[in-house]
């Protein structure tokens, strides 16, 4: 009967040694090893804070700030200019210096530094174009217009002058032809022209007609004399043949 609790205890704590030699949570003696802690967060912004210049008024000096809600972006900053001492709503500007180009600023009760190299401004401005592009553009269309209406006015005047020298022409040609004969002589063509259209349809008459000035040119380029010389003796003639 002893034996047999003997047994019994042994089995026992074989049984607890198998936990221990497990070690299924992953004891340890050590304690565990502290990861160093690093630098504490900074607060969080409420707003972004912008420096957009630094100047004096009435012998105070200002900092002039764009005050950018992170929520708002698609609207307008709001713009402060504010003196060293001077809050406006959260944020209290603390000093002013103007040959660093810098400000100090409390915001939530943290201190932040402006500076124009890190926290300038940037508007968006779209770049104006360059004096001489547009100028050049300028001066090309202005070029393009007059070349234009300078080769139409010469195209006119070349127009005009032609259509004086066919009037010039024409003038000269009738008075050439006109002076080759005497008044008497042009009444005497006149009365013959007469005969020798009475009495005929008009058919007939501009055939005559036109006979009656093929002679005359006919007449005119031999010299003028002949031609007047057939009118003369011929209207006696073409009368006779007439009657």
């Amino acid at each position: 009967m002893v034996e047999s609790s003997v047994s019994q205890l042994f089995a026992a704590e074989k049984s607890y040694r198998v936990i221990s030699e497990r070690n299924a949570f992953n004891l340890s003696n050590e304690p565990p090893k502290r990861e160093e802690a690093g630098p504490p967060p900074e607060p969080p912004r409420s707003e972004d804070i912008k420096l957009t210049g630094i100047f004096r008024h009435k012998g105070i000096e200002r900092a002039a700030i764009a005050v950018i809600d992170p929520k708002k972006k698609s609207e307008p900053p709001k713009y402060l200019e504010l003196a060293a001492g001077e809050k406006q709503g959260q944020i209290e500007i603390v000093s002013i210096d103007k040959k660093t180009g810098k400000v100090t600023l409390k915001e939530l009760g943290s201190l932040r530094s402006l500076s124009f190299e890190t926290d300038a401004f940037k508007t968006s401005v779209s770049k104006a174009p360059s004096r001489s592009s547009s100028s050049k553009s300028s001066s090309k269309s202005s070029s393009s217009r007059s070349s234009s209406s300078s080769a139409k006015r010469a195209a006119e005047i070349k127009a005009s002058i032609e259509r004086r020298k066919r009037e010039e022409a024409a003038k000269r040609t009738s008075s050439s032809s006109s002076s080759r004969f005497t008044s008497e002589q042009r009444e005497q063509m006149r009365a013959t022209y007469e005969q020798m259209t009475r009495g005929k349809s008009d058919a007939e008459k501009a055939q005559i007609k036109e006979r009656f000035r093929e002679e005359f040119n006919q007449g005119r380029g031999d010299g003028g004399d002949r031609g007047r010389s057939d009118y003369s003796r011929g209207g006696d003639s073409r009368r006779g043949r007439g009657r």
